[in-house]
């Protein structure tokens, strides 16, 4: 049977990083934390569930993410954000799939480099279920000497070697896990405006007024109208609207 790392970058999540590491060490051989100054209890709660933690100042998410997976002694890796939660169901069918994994990166033919899993987000208990939040599927579990982030700052992605050895962010033939991950990223909708602020600031785009306005419009109207965010009722107007906001920002 394939051994698995699983590994999560972090800071100050006393939150809900207890939850997350809780149903993770259901799963993983290993976890692998990497802090960048957590002041909380977040460590304290960390060394319940591993020794392997480095500590690491900030470098953008996709570095931060670099470095937690080359401290991996694993072949399969599985990434996971601080306030992710591997459900039961999910934590069961990665067990099923290791039987059929091949644990050696020399016989990648037998097997695919990579799986999706979808993720669910949820504003505090609230599940969101409109609006294109879901299914919101992620590379995250896949074989450490194929995979890679990307270097950006923000919204990293893993990237997987093609078959000319050349990185690429293509999830064409990839499978996809029929169970998803539940994303409680934030206990209310004023901490999503305050994250997405943030990323907005890291996104790097080159100030376009009119593509600024054109993609706020057009976000609101994906979300709200073409992919149902009216029937999750005021909060799918709220994240439609707050989603609206964030395109604005990164380019204005």
């Amino acid at each position: 049977m394939n051994r698995i790392s699983i590994f999560i970058i972090c800071k100050n999540e006393e939150r809900i990083i207890n939850s997350c590491l809780k149903q993770a060490s259901k799963l993983a051989d290993e976890i692998i934390i990497v802090d960048s100054g957590s002041t909380d209890l977040t460590l304290n709660i960390c060394q319940r569930y591993t020794d392997k933690i480095y500590h690491q100042e900030w470098l953008g998410f996709g570095k931060q993410k670099n470095i937690a997976l080359e401290n991996c002694s694993n072949e399969w890796v599985l990434s996971l954000d601080s306030d992710e939660i591997l459900s039961d169901e999910l934590i069961n069918e990665i067990k099923s799939l290791r039987l059929t994994l091949t644990p050696s990166s020399s016989e990648v033919s037998l097997n695919p480099n990579g799986f999706l899993i979808a993720r669910k987000l949820f504003i505090g208990l609230d599940e969101v279920k409109h609006g294109g939040f879901y299914p919101d599927y992620q590379l995250r579990l896949f074989r450490k000497s194929k995979g890679r982030f990307c270097q950006s700052p923000v919204h990293e992605s893993v990237e997987l070697k093609n078959h000319f050895g050349e990185f690429t962010k293509s999830r064409k033939g990839l499978p996809t896990l029929s169970n998803p991950l539940h994303h409680y990223a934030y206990d209310n909708l004023d901490k999503l405006e305050e994250s997405f602020k943030k990323y907005a600031g890291l996104s790097l785009r080159k100030k376009n007024i009119r593509k600024a306005f054109t993609s706020a419009l057009f976000t609101f109207v994906y979300k709200y109208f073409i992919r149902f965010g009216f029937l999750d009722g005021s909060l799918g107007l709220k994240l439609a609207f707050i989603n609206s906001k964030y395109q604005f920002k990164k380019y204005f």
